[in-house]
């Protein structure tokens, strides 16, 4: 079980640390979109190998093409579109204190959606969670630190991603994590060429960044996170979650030269 919390540790630290690598590869001359496509296809490319060892090729059923091109368009293309336009226009540390109320927007749609009702201590966290957001915002906003513009990316990023959950439940009913990436990267090609993608404006150290992005951040850390997912509970997995902005925000502090404010 140590070897299992260590494999979660170093996932979500890897995840913090992704927001760091993708506002570099964007300061190194990646558009958002064709970062999000370089980092897609090489974290594709390499998992495929995974996929036809251990399932064959790859086959997508005709009535499930029109729910897996909605699904590619709002958990892929969509989502890196807000992503990367809100870290590009705002510090690493608020995209990732926003992006981390993902589970309680998830929690409050799953509760609209089937009309469950919330106990009163999640109730009590999704305010609180709510009201971290908007003080990030306000405060952000107000001291100059964050555009709104850029807040405003960053929270449509956690909406479209509670979108995605619902879009892709029934097709992971049907297919592996594997097997939905082969067929996501699809939607994200026009996506990059309608941003300006020129793979020859980014320099060296943009395209370091994307292969950490690609191949560590994405590919590594996802298949890790399978086979932890293995032995560990849903509920223990989530706690680790907690690591992601802690993370971003010590490193946007030491790599980035982000300050910190009252607020955060």
């Amino acid at each position: 079980m140590r070897k299992t919390y260590g494999t979660m540790v170093f996932i979500n630290v890897m995840w913090g640390l992704s927001f760091i690598f993708s506002k570099q590869g964007m300061n190194a001359g990646f558009q958002p979109m064709g970062l999000a496509f370089v980092r897609y296809v090489l974290a594709a490319a390499a998992l495929i190998p995974l996929l036809l060892w251990r399932e064959g090729a790859p086959r997508l059923r005709r009535e499930d093409m029109l729910p897996m091109f909605l699904s590619s368009l709002a958990g892929i293309t969509v989502y890196y579109f807000c992503e990367y336009n809100g870290i590009q226009r705002t510090s690493t540390v608020s995209a990732s204190l926003i992006l981390a109320a993902i589970p309680v927007l998830t929690l409050g749609a799953e509760a609209l959606l089937t009309r469950a009702r919330l106990r009163p201590m999640q109730t009590a966290g999704a305010f609180l969670s709510l009201a971290g957001v908007g003080l990030i915002t306000l405060s952000s906003s107000q001291e100059g630190t964050d555009s709104l513009a850029g807040i405003l990316f960053i929270f449509g990023a956690s909406l479209v991603w509670v979108a995605y959950i619902f879009l892709s439940r029934r097709l992971r009913q049907r297919y592996s994590s594997l097997s939905m990436n082969a067929w996501q990267a699809v939607t994200l090609l026009p996506a990059a060429l309608a941003d300006g993608f020129d793979p020859a404006a980014v320099s060296w150290d943009g395209w370091a960044s994307a292969v950490v992005l690609a191949l560590v951040c994405s590919a590594l850390c996802y298949y890790l996170y399978g086979n932890a997912l293995a032995t560990l509970s849903p509920l223990a997995s989530a706690i680790f979650v907690n690591l992601i902005p802690l993370t971003t925000l010590i490193a946007g502090v030491l790599f980035l030269g982000e300050k910190l404010t009252w607020a955060t």
